[in-house]
């Protein structure tokens, strides 16, 4: 059985900002006693100010399960928003590979890139390998920290690609000259 990443993008308006930490360490405390769960990290698009990233980290399925049953009495981010309401973006990904540190390992101040790319039909396994080649290159950049990579348990064809960093310049220099042919959005750790 593999490891399970949930991945929720929310956007924030910046009148609900004070609310986050009390999110975060309300999540925090819930899923310490949680079996199987790793961690939790918090991030920040560096563009998009509003849109946050919250990763969490868990050993297989059964403990993805009971962290969202542990987390489910605490209000959602998005709905404790007083301002315009957007809803999350929830990913699970089941993990096809890893090295270096787990995303909630990563250093403080760090940077977290992310990118999710579409497969033609059954052509899964074919971008998970080129993902995997792409990122063993990345761990022998000065300033990589880790990565991580998997399928969405919805669709076997969406792959999500993450790679901690820890500054920008290291980044930066991942980035193959040109424009990349697909999205790669770049956050900053808040928690």
């Amino acid at each position: 059985m593999s490891e399970i990443l949930v991945l929720i993008r929310v956007r924030i308006n910046e009148l609900d900002a004070s609310g986050v930490e009390d999110y975060f360490l309300a999540c925090r405390a819930r899923l310490e006693t949680v079996d199987g769960s790793f961690g939790h990290s918090l991030w920040r698009n560096t563009i998009d100010h509003e849109q946050l990233l919250v990763a969490f980290e868990y050993r297989d399925l059964q403990a993805a399960e009971r962290g969202l049953q542990a987390l489910a009495g605490i209000r959602l981010l998005a709905e404790s928003q007083s301002a315009d309401y957007h809803p999350a973006d929830v990913l699970r990904v089941q993990v096809q590979g890893r090295s270096g540190l787990r995303i909630f390992e990563s250093p403080k101040p760090g940077y977290l890139s992310m990118s999710v790319r579409v497969a033609d039909p059954g052509r899964a396994q074919d971008l998970l390998d080129e993902i995997g080649a792409i990122f063993q290159g990345l761990e022998f950049i000065k300033g990589c920290c880790g990565s991580v990579f998997g399928n969405s348990d919805k669709l076997e064809e969406e792959v999500i690609g993450i790679v901690t960093w820890k500054t920008v310049v290291a980044f930066a220099s991942s980035l193959p000259p040109g424009d990349a042919p697909y999205e790669i959005v770049l956050y900053e750790r808040v928690y």
